[in-house]
Protein backbone atom coordinates (compact mmCIF):
# COMPACT_ATOMS: atom_id res chain seq x y z
CA UNK A 1 0.00 0.00 0.00
CA UNK A 2 2.74 2.52 0.75
CA UNK A 3 4.64 1.83 -2.24
CA UNK A 4 1.57 2.01 -4.58
CA UNK A 5 1.00 5.59 -2.58
CA UNK A 6 4.32 6.80 -3.41
CA UNK A 7 3.75 5.70 -7.26
CA UNK A 8 0.36 7.56 -7.23
CA UNK A 9 2.12 11.04 -5.94
CA UNK A 10 5.12 10.50 -8.53
CA UNK A 11 2.78 10.36 -11.49
CA UNK A 12 0.45 12.92 -10.00
CA UNK A 13 3.64 15.12 -9.99
CA UNK A 14 5.02 14.09 -13.32
CA UNK A 15 1.26 15.11 -15.05
CA UNK A 16 1.52 18.60 -13.07
CA UNK A 17 5.03 18.81 -14.42
CA UNK A 18 3.91 17.81 -17.87
CA UNK A 19 0.87 20.18 -17.76
CA UNK A 20 2.52 22.92 -16.41
CA UNK A 21 5.47 22.86 -19.19
CA UNK A 22 2.79 21.89 -21.61
CA UNK A 23 0.72 25.07 -20.53
CA UNK A 24 4.10 27.22 -21.32
CA UNK A 25 4.69 25.48 -24.75
CA UNK A 26 1.05 26.32 -25.63
CA UNK A 27 1.57 30.04 -24.75
CA UNK A 28 5.38 30.53 -26.21
CA UNK A 29 3.56 29.15 -29.60
CA UNK A 30 0.88 31.24 -29.85
CA UNK A 31 2.35 34.35 -28.48
CA UNK A 32 4.93 33.50 -31.29
CA UNK A 33 2.68 33.02 -34.18
CA UNK A 34 0.79 36.45 -33.20
CA UNK A 35 3.96 38.31 -33.16
CA UNK A 36 4.23 37.16 -36.89
CA UNK A 37 1.17 37.81 -37.67
CA UNK A 38 1.11 41.26 -36.30
CA UNK A 39 4.81 42.41 -37.89
CA UNK A 40 3.48 40.89 -41.74
CA UNK A 41 0.18 42.50 -41.50
CA UNK A 42 2.20 46.12 -40.49
CA UNK A 43 4.43 45.27 -43.31
CA UNK A 44 1.83 45.16 -46.06
CA UNK A 45 -0.39 47.83 -45.19
CA UNK A 46 3.14 50.34 -44.59
CA UNK A 47 4.29 49.09 -47.91
CA UNK A 48 0.92 49.74 -49.87
CA UNK A 49 0.69 53.18 -47.70
CA UNK A 50 4.20 54.50 -49.14
CA UNK A 51 2.83 53.93 -52.69
CA UNK A 52 -0.30 56.26 -52.40
CA UNK A 53 -1.29 58.39 -54.40
CA UNK A 54 1.15 57.66 -57.06
CA UNK A 55 0.10 59.13 -60.47
CA UNK A 56 -2.14 62.26 -58.91
CA UNK A 57 -0.09 63.37 -56.31
CA UNK A 58 0.63 66.10 -57.51
CA UNK A 59 -2.56 67.44 -58.76
CA UNK A 60 -4.32 70.79 -57.65
CA UNK A 61 -5.69 70.84 -54.14
CA UNK A 62 -8.87 71.86 -55.35
CA UNK A 63 -9.71 68.34 -56.80
CA UNK A 64 -8.60 66.31 -53.84
CA UNK A 65 -11.61 64.47 -52.87
CA UNK A 66 -13.71 64.43 -55.63
CA UNK A 67 -16.04 62.24 -56.46
CA UNK A 68 -14.75 59.77 -59.36
CA UNK A 69 -17.15 57.89 -61.19
CA UNK A 70 -15.97 54.60 -62.54
CA UNK A 71 -16.63 51.10 -64.20
CA UNK A 72 -15.89 47.79 -64.73
CA UNK A 73 -17.42 46.16 -67.03
CA UNK A 74 -16.50 42.48 -65.88
CA UNK A 75 -15.48 41.20 -62.16
CA UNK A 76 -17.77 43.61 -59.97
CA UNK A 77 -21.13 43.57 -58.81
CA UNK A 78 -22.10 47.05 -59.15
CA UNK A 79 -20.13 47.93 -62.42
CA UNK A 80 -21.08 51.49 -61.71
CA UNK A 81 -19.34 52.70 -58.62
CA UNK A 82 -17.95 56.04 -56.78
CA UNK A 83 -14.91 56.72 -54.58
CA UNK A 84 -13.44 60.08 -53.53
CA UNK A 85 -10.17 60.91 -55.53
CA UNK A 86 -7.56 60.72 -51.75
CA UNK A 87 -4.55 58.86 -52.12
CA UNK A 88 -5.78 57.67 -47.95
CA UNK A 89 -9.15 57.62 -46.72
CA UNK A 90 -9.75 56.19 -43.16
CA UNK A 91 -13.53 55.44 -42.65
CA UNK A 92 -14.75 54.98 -38.94
CA UNK A 93 -10.92 55.46 -37.97
CA UNK A 94 -10.60 51.26 -38.21
CA UNK A 95 -10.85 50.98 -42.30
CA UNK A 96 -7.95 52.07 -44.94
CA UNK A 97 -8.83 52.86 -48.10
CA UNK A 98 -5.26 53.27 -49.93
CA UNK A 99 -5.43 54.38 -53.88
CA UNK A 100 -2.53 53.82 -55.76
CA UNK A 101 -1.08 53.65 -59.37
CA UNK A 102 1.42 51.24 -61.16
CA UNK A 103 2.97 53.15 -63.44
CA UNK A 104 7.11 53.29 -63.10
CA UNK A 105 7.46 56.73 -64.60
CA UNK A 106 7.29 60.18 -62.67
CA UNK A 107 4.57 61.50 -64.16
CA UNK A 108 2.28 64.43 -62.92
CA UNK A 109 -0.81 64.95 -65.22
CA UNK A 110 -1.51 66.70 -68.39
CA UNK A 111 -4.01 69.31 -69.47
CA UNK A 112 -6.73 68.74 -71.90
CA UNK A 113 -8.21 71.81 -74.21
CA UNK A 114 -10.91 69.66 -75.59
CA UNK A 115 -12.86 66.72 -75.17
CA UNK A 116 -15.92 64.78 -76.90
CA UNK A 117 -16.82 61.54 -77.90
CA UNK A 118 -13.67 60.00 -76.30
CA UNK A 119 -11.10 62.05 -78.16
CA UNK A 120 -9.06 64.17 -75.47
CA UNK A 121 -7.29 66.94 -77.66
CA UNK A 122 -4.01 67.31 -75.78
CA UNK A 123 -2.74 70.80 -74.99
CA UNK A 124 0.69 69.68 -75.59
CA UNK A 125 1.24 66.15 -76.33
CA UNK A 126 -0.16 62.71 -75.49
CA UNK A 127 3.36 61.66 -73.70
CA UNK A 128 3.30 59.04 -70.74
CA UNK A 129 -0.38 57.75 -71.68
CA UNK A 130 -0.34 54.77 -72.85
CA UNK A 131 -2.55 52.34 -74.31
CA UNK A 132 -4.04 50.28 -71.40
CA UNK A 133 -3.53 52.96 -69.07
CA UNK A 134 -5.88 53.70 -66.25
CA UNK A 135 -6.56 57.48 -66.25
CA UNK A 136 -8.50 59.92 -64.12
CA UNK A 137 -9.48 63.00 -65.54
CA UNK A 138 -10.62 65.91 -64.14
CA UNK A 139 -13.00 68.84 -65.84
CA UNK A 140 -12.57 72.80 -64.93
CA UNK A 141 -16.14 73.44 -64.78
CA UNK A 142 -17.28 71.14 -62.45
CA UNK A 143 -14.16 69.97 -59.40
CA UNK A 144 -16.40 68.06 -57.77
CA UNK A 145 -16.76 65.05 -60.03
CA UNK A 146 -13.47 62.72 -61.65
CA UNK A 147 -13.82 60.23 -64.21
CA UNK A 148 -11.96 57.22 -63.89
CA UNK A 149 -11.34 55.64 -67.73
CA UNK A 150 -8.71 53.31 -69.89
CA UNK A 151 -7.36 54.67 -72.52
CA UNK A 152 -7.57 53.22 -75.94
CA UNK A 153 -5.21 55.23 -77.59
CA UNK A 154 -2.37 57.34 -76.31
CA UNK A 155 1.62 58.16 -76.99
CA UNK A 156 2.84 55.98 -79.87
CA UNK A 157 -0.83 55.72 -81.48
CA UNK A 158 -1.49 56.35 -84.82
CA UNK A 159 -4.35 57.62 -86.93
CA UNK A 160 -5.10 57.92 -90.73
CA UNK A 161 -4.18 61.50 -91.89
CA UNK A 162 -5.08 63.25 -95.09
CA UNK A 163 -4.64 61.26 -98.35
CA UNK A 164 -4.50 57.97 -95.96
CA UNK A 165 -1.32 58.15 -94.75
CA UNK A 166 -0.90 57.02 -91.30
CA UNK A 167 0.20 59.35 -88.56
CA UNK A 168 0.94 60.18 -85.06
CA UNK A 169 -2.25 60.49 -82.98
CA UNK A 170 -1.59 63.76 -80.83
CA UNK A 171 -5.03 62.97 -78.75
CA UNK A 172 -5.23 60.83 -75.62
CA UNK A 173 -8.74 58.41 -76.21
CA UNK A 174 -10.64 56.20 -74.08
CA UNK A 175 -13.24 54.60 -76.68
CA UNK A 176 -15.58 51.44 -75.93
CA UNK A 177 -13.90 49.48 -79.11
CA UNK A 178 -11.64 46.79 -78.78
CA UNK A 179 -7.57 48.55 -78.89
CA UNK A 180 -4.05 47.10 -78.67
CA UNK A 181 -2.68 46.89 -75.43
CA UNK A 182 0.64 48.63 -75.43
CA UNK A 183 1.42 46.33 -72.26
CA UNK A 184 0.37 43.07 -74.14
CA UNK A 185 0.26 43.42 -77.59
CA UNK A 186 -2.91 41.61 -77.60
CA UNK A 187 -6.20 43.48 -79.05
CA UNK A 188 -8.84 43.99 -75.65
CA UNK A 189 -11.92 45.26 -75.23
CA UNK A 190 -11.58 48.08 -72.80
CA UNK A 191 -12.83 46.75 -69.25
CA UNK A 192 -13.60 51.03 -67.83
CA UNK A 193 -15.10 52.51 -70.07
CA UNK A 194 -18.88 52.59 -69.49
CA UNK A 195 -21.61 53.53 -67.71
CA UNK A 196 -23.61 56.62 -67.38
CA UNK A 197 -21.43 59.13 -66.84
CA UNK A 198 -18.21 58.06 -69.40
CA UNK A 199 -18.81 61.07 -71.49
CA UNK A 200 -18.88 63.29 -68.41
CA UNK A 201 -15.90 64.95 -69.10
CA UNK A 202 -17.54 66.01 -72.82
CA UNK A 203 -17.58 69.67 -73.96
CA UNK A 204 -20.92 71.51 -74.56
CA UNK A 205 -22.95 74.14 -75.97
CA UNK A 206 -20.92 76.54 -73.63
CA UNK A 207 -17.50 74.62 -73.10
CA UNK A 208 -15.17 72.78 -75.02
CA UNK A 209 -14.30 70.75 -72.29
CA UNK A 210 -11.25 71.18 -70.75
CA UNK A 211 -9.27 69.56 -67.65
CA UNK A 212 -6.46 67.45 -66.19
CA UNK A 213 -5.92 63.88 -66.90
CA UNK A 214 -3.77 61.78 -64.54
CA UNK A 215 -2.06 58.70 -65.35
CA UNK A 216 -2.34 55.52 -62.71
CA UNK A 217 -0.92 53.11 -65.31
CA UNK A 218 -2.42 49.67 -66.02
CA UNK A 219 -2.91 48.53 -62.84
CA UNK A 220 -4.44 50.44 -60.29
CA UNK A 221 -5.24 49.32 -57.04
CA UNK A 222 -7.11 50.69 -54.26
CA UNK A 223 -6.71 48.23 -51.40
CA UNK A 224 -9.43 48.43 -48.52
CA UNK A 225 -7.95 46.46 -45.22
CA UNK A 226 -9.99 45.76 -42.62
CA UNK A 227 -10.28 43.53 -39.72
CA UNK A 228 -13.09 40.94 -40.05
CA UNK A 229 -13.37 37.78 -37.80
CA UNK A 230 -10.00 38.49 -36.10
CA UNK A 231 -8.26 38.53 -39.58
CA UNK A 232 -6.97 41.49 -41.13
CA UNK A 233 -8.59 41.75 -44.85
CA UNK A 234 -7.75 42.96 -47.88
CA UNK A 235 -9.60 43.59 -51.68
CA UNK A 236 -9.28 46.11 -54.49
CA UNK A 237 -11.80 47.94 -54.76
CA UNK A 238 -11.49 48.74 -58.50
CA UNK A 239 -11.62 45.59 -59.01
CA UNK A 240 -13.57 43.52 -56.75
CA UNK A 241 -16.15 43.86 -53.65
CA UNK A 242 -16.05 42.99 -49.83
CA UNK A 243 -17.18 39.38 -50.74
CA UNK A 244 -13.39 38.78 -52.77
CA UNK A 245 -11.45 39.78 -49.83
CA UNK A 246 -8.47 37.96 -48.84
CA UNK A 247 -7.12 37.16 -45.30
CA UNK A 248 -3.21 38.85 -45.09
CA UNK A 249 -2.92 37.98 -41.40
CA UNK A 250 -4.25 35.86 -38.50
CA UNK A 251 -4.85 36.99 -34.80
CA UNK A 252 -5.43 40.64 -35.71
CA UNK A 253 -7.93 41.40 -33.39
CA UNK A 254 -8.17 45.31 -33.84
CA UNK A 255 -6.62 48.01 -36.25
CA UNK A 256 -7.38 51.67 -35.75
CA UNK A 257 -5.63 54.76 -37.81
CA UNK A 258 -5.50 58.56 -38.33
CA UNK A 259 -4.12 61.08 -40.23
CA UNK A 260 -1.09 63.51 -39.75
CA UNK A 261 -1.61 67.14 -41.33
CA UNK A 262 0.96 69.66 -41.47
CA UNK A 263 -1.40 72.25 -40.12
CA UNK A 264 0.55 74.81 -39.13
CA UNK A 265 3.18 74.96 -42.59
CA UNK A 266 6.28 73.98 -41.32
CA UNK A 267 6.89 70.87 -42.62
CA UNK A 268 6.59 68.17 -40.29
CA UNK A 269 4.19 66.77 -37.77
CA UNK A 270 5.39 68.19 -34.55
CA UNK A 271 1.85 68.89 -32.71
CA UNK A 272 -0.59 66.51 -31.30
CA UNK A 273 -3.57 68.24 -32.70
CA UNK A 274 -2.13 67.38 -36.02
CA UNK A 275 -3.04 63.79 -36.19
CA UNK A 276 -6.79 63.43 -36.15
CA UNK A 277 -9.06 60.45 -37.11
CA UNK A 278 -11.24 62.86 -39.19
CA UNK A 279 -13.43 60.83 -41.36
CA UNK A 280 -14.10 61.24 -45.25
CA UNK A 281 -17.00 59.18 -45.90
CA UNK A 282 -18.21 58.04 -49.25
CA UNK A 283 -20.83 60.18 -50.36
CA UNK A 284 -20.01 62.77 -47.60
CA UNK A 285 -21.08 66.39 -48.88
CA UNK A 286 -18.34 67.47 -45.94
CA UNK A 287 -15.20 69.56 -46.85
CA UNK A 288 -12.20 67.52 -47.51
CA UNK A 289 -10.18 69.96 -44.69
CA UNK A 290 -6.30 69.79 -44.56
CA UNK A 291 -5.88 67.36 -47.40
CA UNK A 292 -3.83 68.97 -49.37
CA UNK A 293 -1.41 69.48 -46.01
CA UNK A 294 -1.78 65.64 -45.60
CA UNK A 295 1.90 63.89 -44.64
CA UNK A 296 1.21 60.91 -43.09
CA UNK A 297 -1.19 57.75 -41.86
CA UNK A 298 -0.35 56.48 -38.17
CA UNK A 299 -2.12 52.87 -38.00
CA UNK A 300 -1.64 50.58 -34.93
CA UNK A 301 -1.98 46.97 -35.23
CA UNK A 302 -3.54 44.87 -32.10
CA UNK A 303 -2.87 41.42 -32.14
CA UNK A 304 -3.90 38.91 -29.56
CA UNK A 305 -3.16 35.27 -29.12
CA UNK A 306 -4.75 32.24 -29.52
CA UNK A 307 -4.28 30.62 -26.25
CA UNK A 308 -6.48 31.40 -23.30
CA UNK A 309 -4.71 31.03 -20.30
CA UNK A 310 -6.90 30.37 -16.95
CA UNK A 311 -5.43 33.21 -14.61
CA UNK A 312 -5.80 37.06 -16.10
CA UNK A 313 -2.92 37.91 -17.73
CA UNK A 314 -3.02 41.35 -18.86
CA UNK A 315 -4.05 43.87 -16.33
CA UNK A 316 -4.58 47.21 -18.85
CA UNK A 317 -6.21 47.76 -21.99
CA UNK A 318 -3.37 48.07 -24.84
CA UNK A 319 -2.54 51.53 -25.78
CA UNK A 320 -1.46 53.10 -29.19
CA UNK A 321 -0.01 56.59 -30.25
CA UNK A 322 3.01 56.15 -27.95
CA UNK A 323 0.31 55.24 -25.13
CA UNK A 324 -1.93 57.88 -25.20
CA UNK A 325 -4.82 56.44 -26.56
CA UNK A 326 -6.14 52.78 -25.55
CA UNK A 327 -7.59 50.17 -27.40
CA UNK A 328 -11.68 49.58 -26.42
CA UNK A 329 -11.89 46.10 -25.13
CA UNK A 330 -15.44 45.89 -24.35
CA UNK A 331 -16.89 45.74 -20.27
CA UNK A 332 -16.52 42.31 -19.23
CA UNK A 333 -12.96 40.96 -18.22
CA UNK A 334 -12.60 37.90 -20.57
CA UNK A 335 -10.21 39.90 -22.54
CA UNK A 336 -7.89 39.71 -19.61
CA UNK A 337 -7.30 36.23 -20.50
CA UNK A 338 -4.85 36.79 -23.26
CA UNK A 339 -2.21 38.35 -24.67
CA UNK A 340 -1.75 40.86 -26.50
CA UNK A 341 1.04 43.12 -28.65
CA UNK A 342 0.79 46.45 -30.36
CA UNK A 343 2.43 47.16 -33.65
CA UNK A 344 2.46 50.48 -34.56
CA UNK A 345 4.10 53.28 -37.51
CA UNK A 346 3.80 56.64 -38.95
CA UNK A 347 3.85 56.15 -42.68
CA UNK A 348 5.15 59.34 -44.39
CA UNK A 349 3.22 59.38 -47.60
CA UNK A 350 6.08 59.95 -49.94
CA UNK A 351 4.37 60.36 -52.96
CA UNK A 352 1.99 63.50 -51.21
CA UNK A 353 4.76 65.30 -49.83
CA UNK A 354 7.12 65.11 -53.09
CA UNK A 355 3.58 66.61 -54.87
CA UNK A 356 2.89 69.56 -52.35
CA UNK A 357 6.72 70.70 -53.42
CA UNK A 358 5.71 70.90 -57.08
Amino acid sequence: MIGLAIGLLTLLAIYHLFSTSEGRRRTTAAVSQAQTAGALALFAIERDIRSAGLGFAGMDPAYLGCTVQAFKRTGRDPAQYTFPLLPVQIVDRNELRVLTGSSPNMFIGARYSASASGVFTMERSNAGFQAGDVVVGTSDTDASKCLLMEVTAGAGSSITGPGGVAEDDPSVRHMATAYTSFYTGASVVPERNGGSYVDMLDGGATSLGEGWLFSLGNRPTRNVWRVQNNQLMRYNFLDETDTKGVAVAEDVLQMVAEYGFDKDGNGKIDKDDEWTSFNVDPGSTSPVANMDRLMAVRVAILVRSSQYERDEVTAAEPRWANGSKAFPMGSDDEWKHFRYRVYESAIPLRNTIWGQQQ
